[in-house]
């Protein structure tokens, strides 16, 4: 019984924990917070600072990479990286060559290896730790598309390739001019753990807030909003906007909500089975209980065949350590006069009952 009550433990262990998501991080950094400011401009370019608070151990560089695709934008340029710890606003040194590891107070803001866009920093904490904030700051050109009916900004400030989990990742985006009310502005989020919102908080801004990212998921807005806002921009178009953007909207919209569907589904049957589970421990616990009650009231009592009493009482006032140590260790003999003549503290006494009752005293 016991080792099938362990075996189906072990089963639905197993069962909950296969159906958690993997994911992909770095255990030597987190972030507590991570913010984006983003100022998109009349010429349809975007200004973005990102502001890390970072715990950081046993690292040498940080760094964060974008994918190239020119039908979100054309360029990213003006990288800085400052380091605001103590306070200061700390500008690093830039450095126009890549490599894997970058020295201390250094940064780097172009092409890696892999032909992706890359800001890199050092922090110099390969065999330490410490808690940093740090700003990273770039403009992006073209972030703006701008067609007849709506200008459209449509970035990924987070992507899946970010290996760092957050415990809350926060964003700004001011548009260049106010729209005439903030139904004018249309907002979509996208991450896949559905964990985010967003909002118009007002005629020219917009907010939204992450809660437990995980690493290895991307985070994306998307907004419409009026397209005289954006007086030019390397991405025109001379196309209606809005019918296809609330066509792949409402698609990925229906989408969400049947994982969302389904996470609820999952969560309600992990809750059954661990009630169940609890149950089914509980009475095995309690006929184990039963069984072994019944158990000890089969037992013959045992009854001792020599009756022992022990007490202390206090010794005669001549008697000594030595003669007490005999009566209790039962080395009985004779005394010399300088042994009786040490003086005693206490002493210990044995009576035993049997037929024949015999008391030990120290003469």
């Amino acid at each position: 019984m016991k080792k099938t009550i362990t075996y189906f433990i072990i089963g639905i262990v197993s069962i909950l924990l296969a159906t958690q998501p993997v994911q992909a991080s770095s255990s030597d950094l987190y972030l507590n917070q991570l913010d984006f400011q983003a100022q998109v401009n009349q010429d349809g370019s975007m200004e973005v600072t990102e502001k890390w608070n970072i715990k950081i151990n046993d690292t040498n560089t940080l760094y964060k990479t974008f994918k190239r695709d020119k039908t979100k934008y054309s360029n990213i340029t003006n990288v800085k990286v400052t380091d605001t710890t103590k306070g200061n606003r700390d500008l690093l040194t830039q450095q126009n060559q890549w490599s894997y590891h970058l020295p201390k107070g250094n940064y780097f803001g172009g092409l890696n290896k892999d032909n992706e866009f890359e800001i890199a920093w050092g922090v110099g904490l390969e065999d330490n730790s410490a808690t940093k904030t740090y700003e990273l700051s770039y403009e992006v050109e073209d972030a703006i598309a701008k067609y007849k009916d709506y200008a459209e900004l449509y970035w990924q400030f987070v992507g899946k390739e970010f290996e760092i989990n957050a415990k809350k990742i926060t964003g700004t985006i001011l548009l260049p001019t106010h729209a005439n009310n903030k139904e004018n502005i249309k907002v979509w989020g996208h991450t896949e753990d559905l964990n985010g919102e967003i909002y118009a908080t007002d005629t020219n801004k917009i907010e939204f807030t992450i809660n437990q990212f995980r690493s290895g998921r991307y985070v994306e807005v998307r907004t419409l909003f009026p397209t005289e806002m954006i007086i030019d921009s390397g991405r025109g178009e001379n196309t209606e906007r809005w019918e296809q953007v609330v066509q792949e909207e409402t698609q990925w919209a229906n989408q969400a909500n049947e994982r969302r569907k389904s996470k609820e589904n999952t969560k309600l049957i992990a809750t059954i089975v661990i009630n169940l589970v609890a149950v089914i421990l509980t009475i095995f616990s309690i006929k184990s209980i039963i069984k072994n009650v019944k158990k000890i009231k089969t037992r013959k009592k045992l009854v001792p065949t020599q009756e022992i009493e022990y007490f202390r009482e206090m010794p005669r006032e001549d008697t000594t350590p030595a003669e007490a140590l005999a009566i209790f260790t039962k080395q009985i003999g004779s005394f010399n006069s300088s042994t009786r003549n040490r003086k005693d503290i206490f002493g210990y006494f044995v009576r035993f009952k049997s037929k024949e009752n015999h008391r030990f005293s120290s003469k």
